[in-house]
């Protein structure tokens, strides 16, 4: 079965989504609220959602030709193991996904037709929590398999000396399961591998370290890619990429890439050089994301088993569209942050453009929640043809495929915008997987981690031995729908000044319906960044402050029950790290 042609189109480079007419908008969004809040309802009650798919119909029905449930073995009972390609975003608040059609401040007019498949072929958690929302911290946890206190990662300096002999999660793939390891993108991973250094020069005699992969095209952020000397960032993949290349301007003259990408990235470079012929998606960093895997794709062994992290760059700040982008959500009416409205308003909503000589609509655009959600689409639709391109090498059917960011974004909640906080938008983000031996169209409203991603790909490739320290499970047990398996009975997060554990339990004692209570212990003021005005102040002088939430009737943390349910406080402060709150 083949990938379906409305949907192929989407993946076309140079290819965006039409504009829906306001009745095509309200239509599709009501639909999705409509089974949203039927699917969240059934989940709850504890119904196993199921989808028929010889009954189901879908316009895009022929996306995906499903696996048996077997995880480990075929029919014939020989072993199996299948691929592993995991999609992660930088920055990507949870519910900016294309299934949230209503907020608490408007609707939410997003589309994304990749992960909307994602979610009728496979599994949706709406709680995945990250063990640290910061990139580096984040992204150590994943690799090492380790709790945020347990990496020594904590913030986004540079890895430890120490971490050098660690073993990761991808070393483990490839060495003891015998797969081919591949990454590419901004992986914020130590800079100096044994195999693939970011740079090719060590000015500090940095030592080198094995991270796990058999095959690497590493590259910087989108700041980082503007900002830093090329004499001591030397052969970093993006920047190589633009510094070799030039760009026509729009009066004609051509200039190179890296300083029309300066000037659109940061405001600097040559003066003008940021406009709407210099900076197209051809050469912007998510697009040459994608690219350079699909390249590595194209290089790997064939015949063995592989895994592939991309990551994309994007949407993390600058928030910055290209033409293209910033005209495909210029007629949508964007949500405003919670009690902060008429903050990150749409640039090119506010402004007036002119068409130029070339017929395009308007320069490039910088911040505002449209052009936010102007790199999501763009996002889903490049996602969609790394999958393409799996299918079309005939390998997608023994593929597993997870969708995640490596953390969320405040967007302006609360008047704070960024990542860092215990708050539901930063300290989240959307999960969905799909595969073989994964059930489809269910959603999972349990708190989960991203921590157990590794956990998770270590079960499929039939790895038992984890490194001595790692504390990574495995989603197996509801990706299955196999309660008998082992799972995490509570998660944990935390970032500098604060630490938060989420569990799953009775709504109270004459309650029994389930919901998850989020348990948050600061240490300081500095760890309630962001706090909504509702959340009771730190304490003047106290060593730290406790606050709990109902993240299932309360996912925007704006009604606090630290007042209210000492029993639940009472039950989640000793899963808390050594140290905190008690």
């Amino acid at each position: 079965m083949k990938l379906s042609s409305s949907l192929a189109a989407v993946a076309a480079v140079g290819t965006l989504l039409p504009i829906c007419s306001s009745s095509q908008e309200e239509e599709q969004f009501s639909s999705i609220r409509k089974d949203s809040e039927r699917r969240r309802r059934d989940d709850r009650q504890g119904r196993q959602l199921n989808i028929n798919l010889g009954q189901y119909h879908d316009p895009r029905s022929e996306f995906i030709k499903q696996q048996s449930d077997a995880i480990h073995h075929t029919t014939d009972g020989s072993s199996f193991r299948p691929n592993i390609l995991f999609l992660l975003l930088d920055q990507w608040r949870p519910d900016w996904d294309g299934q949230h059609p209503d907020t608490r401040t408007g609707p939410l007019p997003l589309n994304m037709p990749f992960l909307n498949e994602m979610r009728r072929r496979g599994t949706q958690f709406t709680q995945a929590y990250v063990p640290s929302p910061f990139c580096g911290p984040s992204r150590a946890c994943l690799a090492f398999g380790k709790e945020y206190d347990a990496t020594g990662v904590m913030d986004n300096k540079r890895w430890s000396v120490d971490h050098t002999q660690w073993t990761t999660v991808y070393k483990l793939l490839r060495d003891e399961a015998g797969y081919h390891t591949m990454s590419c993108g901004k992986d914020d991973f130590y800079e100096w591998d044994y195999n693939f250094p970011k740079y090719a020069n060590n000015p500090s005699n940095m030592p080198l370290m094995d991270l796990g992969f058999t095959d690497a095209i590493r590259s910087d952020g989108k700041v980082r890619v503007a900002k830093d000397a090329d004499e001591l960032f030397k052969n970093e993949a993006y920047r190589t990429y633009l510094n070799g290349i030039t760009v026509r301007r729009d009066d004609g003259t051509e200039i190179n890439a890296r300083q029309a990408y300066k000037g659109c990235m940061i405001g600097k470079g040559v003066p003008d050089g940021c406009d709407a012929s210099s900076f197209q998606n051809e050469n912007y960093p998510d697009d040459f994301v994608r690219d350079k895997a699909i390249e590595l794709l194209h290089r790997k062994p064939a015949g063995k088993p592989w895994f592939m992290q991309v990551n994309f760059p994007g949407p993390h700040p600058p928030i910055v569209s290209t033409s293209r982008m910033a005209a495909s959500v210029m007629e949508r009416q964007w949500p405003d942050p919670i009690n902060n409205p008429g903050f990150m308003r749409c640039p090119q909503q506010t402004q007036k453009f002119n068409l130029n000589n070339r017929g395009q609509i308007l320069p490039p655009q910088i911040d505002g929640r449209c052009n936010y959600a102007a790199e999501l689409e763009n996002l889903d639709a490049l996602m969609f043809s790394i999958v393409k391109q799996v299918e079309e090498m005939g390998e997608l059917d023994n593929t597993i495929v997870i969708v995640a960011g490596d953390h969320g974004e405040n967007l302006g909640d609360n008047g704070a915008s960024g990542k860092g906080m215990p708050w539901h938008a930063a300290v989240s983000t959307p999960l969905f997987i799909m595969g073989p031996g994964v059930r489809h169209g269910r959603v999972y409203e349990g708190p989960v981690s991203t921590l157990d991603l590794g956990g998770t790909w270590l079960d499929y490739a039939g790895v038992s031995n984890m490194a001595p320290g790692m504390t990574t499970a495995s989603l197996r047990s509801i990706l299955a729908q196999d309660m008998s398996l082992p799972r995490r009975q509570h998660v944990s997060s935390g970032y500098l000044d604060w630490r938060t554990v989420i569990k799953e339990m009775p709504t109270s004692p004459e309650d029994p319906t389930i919901t998850s209570y989020k348990l948050i212990c600061a240490k300081s003021a500095k760890g309630m960044k962001g706090a909504p005005k509702t959340a009771t102040p730190y304490p003047k002088g106290a060593p730290w402050h406790v606050m709990l939430y109902d993240t299932i009737r309360d996912p925007d943390d704006l009604e606090p029950l630290d007042q209210l349910r000492l029993d639940v406080i009472a039950e989640l402060l000793p899963l808390l790290p050594e140290g905190w709150c008690r």
